[in-house]
């Protein structure tokens, strides 16, 4: 009798976690089938029942360009393309298609292998969440905060300048992926929370500065590397040990930080003090700004949240800037006229001084035309994705519910019949009276629509201050004998960095 009944509770169990398994997994199996369904009819690269289009894609910048062509040619509206045998997008690269998926919120199913280090932050966050973010961040990117961090642009670029001024005197060529970067964290560190870390001195290896670094090369590596997509593969991994590593680092620095902090706002509301900035500075930095934070009702943002938004902020902040100034410098370098016209502007605003001011930044008209022209070319982040939350009709297609929208902004930016000679540069395609008649979704370095980047004037700014007060310095040449390869992740990086020869002025 015992046997029986144990035989008998164990059949129970076990049908028990088939059926919760069942559950759990029959809304995917339905998105699946109507995906498969209904999307057959977008495919158009030759498919294989366990790759999906993986035997076909790679992140080159030579197959890439490939199947632009193929789209090109065949005047392709949107596509599907198949991740393995079970995972869909459809791939919008034209502005009529992009405006019909911006209002959804971001993919979570692709988002997700952030939200270890950056939690639901304004980047990762969704629906009433997100909006209650927006609306709280928002007064962080007024033109009265930004302006302020022109000094701190001009320091950080200062420092760079002097190091490239040792290394020019040698004759040799300067890889300058790696040194933009650590301006760009400087940059995003000292305006974060007024963070002086000493990080681009070639020299030193801070923990914190070292383990961000590392997060974003882990973070990269686990998403062109399909088992890792697997929580349980990479945790037991080393990458995914060095993960934890890192982010344990990172996290108890910004938690540290934000209790200094929110101590000595409290001792000035406990004395009532009026409330001043808590860095020791003479504005407010990022950190001060999610502290005094008040919605409608009061209530300001918790630590956990205020975490989350510091080191989005980190992470939105550096790489993507970083990006957009390296590509840049590579495409001034490569086009002598424009630099040289760049350079006259510059010299004109600055009238002898080495440093700009706020009232400079207008100005720099030029200079402003060839940093979007770069970014048309190589935009900092390449793909945007977002989730559909109910069935949406695109170009008389049905897309059904769940399905994964990639809008893809290196095709955007060099389609022909939106881009005319899409792979000249071309500043003056940014002229403003060029801008107003073209479709307002035709250019997205910066995304578009109500999620659109809410740090765009900021990184704008540094990129203008950075480069300016570089072509003030140094003259740009490409090193002929190095290979510049673009390669998009979640960022747009160049695959074997980029070398130019800097000759000082």
């Amino acid at each position: 009798m015992a046997v029986f009944l144990s035989s008998y509770l164990l059949y129970a169990v076990v049908c028990l976690l088939v059926g919760a398994v069942i559950i759990k997994l029959y809304p995917s199996f339905i998105i699946y089938c109507r995906q498969w369904y209904h999307l057959r009819s977008l495919q158009f690269l030759p498919y294989h029942w366990l790759l999906g289009n993986l035997h076909v894609i790679n992140e080159t910048q030579e197959t890439l360009l490939a199947i632009l062509d193929i789209v090109v040619q065949r005047k392709l509206q949107i596509v599907s393309v198949w991740y393995g045998p079970f995972i869909a997008t459809v791939e919008c690269f034209r502005p009529d298609t992009i405006r019909a998926v911006l209002k959804e919120g971001k993919s979570d199913q692709l988002y997700r292998l952030l939200v270890p280090w950056l939690g639901r932050g304004l980047l990762l966050a969704n629906g009433d969440k997100w909006f209650r973010s927006r609306r709280l961040l928002t007064p962080a990117f007024h033109f009265g905060v930004l302006k302020p961090y022109v000094q701190v642009y001009n320091e950080c670029a200062q420092i760079l300048i002097d190091n490239w001024t040792k290394l020019a005197s040698s004759n040799e060529s300067v890889e300058i992926c790696k040194p933009v970067s650590l301006l760009t964290l400087d940059v995003v560190l000292r305006c974060a929370f007024s963070y002086e870390s000493d990080c681009q001195d070639p020299g030193l290896n801070t923990p914190y500065v070292t383990a961000i670094y590392k997060l974003s090369r882990l973070i990269s590596q686990r998403i062109m590397y399909l088992p890792h997509q697997s929580d349980l593969l990479f945790y037991l991994s080393p990458s995914g040990r060095e993960f934890k590593r890192s982010l344990k680092i990172v996290h108890d620095h910004s938690e540290k930080v934000i209790r200094d902090r929110k101590t000595v706002l409290e001792e000035q509301v406990r004395k009532g003090k009026p409330i001043k900035p808590t860095s020791g500075r003479n504005y407010s930095d990022f950190l001060d700004i999610l502290l005094t934070s008040k919605d409608e009702n009061d209530a300001g943002l918790s630590d956990e949240q205020i975490r989350a938004e510091v080191d989005t902020f980190m992470f939105e902040g550096h790489d993507t800037t970083a990006s957009g100034i390296s590509w840049t410098l590579y495409c001034l370098a490569k086009h002598p006229v424009h630099q040289e016209k760049c350079r006259e502007e510059i010299q004109l605003v600055l009238n002898g001084r080495d440093t700009f001011e706020w009232d400079d930044l207008k100005s720099l008209s030029y200079t402003t035309m060839c940093i979007k022209e770069a970014m048309r070319l190589y935009p900092p982040v390449p793909y945007y994705f977002r989730q559909l939350s109910e069935d949406t009709v695109i170009k008389e297609h049905l897309i059904p519910k769940g399905t994964i929208i990639c809008i893809d902004t290196l095709s955007l930016h060099r389609q022909p019949d939106v881009w005319e000679n899409p792979e000249d540069y071309d500043p003056l395609r940014f002229l403003p009276e060029r801008c107003d008649e073209r479709d307002s979704f035709a250019y997205m370095a910066f995304s578009a629509g109500p999620r659109n980047c809410i740090g765009q004037t900021f990184a704008l700014n540094e990129e203008r201050i950075v480069i300016s007060s570089i072509l003030n310095k140094f003259s740009l040449e490409l090193d002929e004998d190095h290979t510049v390869e673009w390669m998009p992740l979640l960022i747009l990086r160049a695959k074997y960095g980029i070398k130019l020869n800097l000759n000082p002025l």
